[in-house]
């Protein structure tokens, strides 16, 4: 998509203080979505206000950013949840646990390892397995006891 770029410099209508001048973005990192902080790779050069860091973006303009952090956010996701499974999976949870925890269909994780992007919710279980995986199975295995099987592989793992 093309990048309108401001020519001139113009006053913030945000602060009013400081000027909104034509500023190169790559590796500013923005809330999307449900990350606070995306880092853009794309090379975009947009109106940003010297003094607070506003930004007044036309249609064209706001459109390349959403495809600029949109891209980056799958990247990121995509390495993440692939990295979360790999790690609980090197811990010797299954994909079928992994999958039963979460409440997944058979063979979704293995399309998260490859190319699909998790929901919000799908990914936070995913890290709670990941980081507290005694706590978070104790409180889902309530819900499902044939969770019993994870939490001895957890507890094998843990000594």
């Amino acid at each position: 998509m093309p990048n309108k770029v401001v020519r001139t410099a113009r006053a913030c209508g945000s602060c009013g203080e400081g000027m909104l001048r034509p500023t190169r973005v790559v590796g500013m990192a923005m809330e999307h979505r449900d990350d606070p902080a995306v880092r853009i790779r794309s090379e975009l050069v947009l109106p940003v206000c010297d003094a607070c860091g506003d930004m007044a973006l036309d249609a064209l303009q706001a459109a390349a950013l959403d495809e600029a952090l949109e891209e980056a956010y799958r990247r990121k996701r995509l390495r993440q949840q692939r990295a979360l499974i790999n790690d609980l999976r090197r811990r010797g949870i299954s994909q079928q646990q992994i999958e039963r925890f979460a409440d997944l269909s058979p063979g979704y994780v293995s399309k998260l390892r490859k190319d699909k992007l998790a929901s919000g919710s799908t990914f936070r279980l995913l890290y709670l397995l990941h980081e507290f995986p005694r706590e978070a199975v104790d409180a889902v295995s309530r819900l499902d006891p044939r969770l019993g099987e994870m939490r001895a592989r957890i507890e094998a793992a843990a000594n």
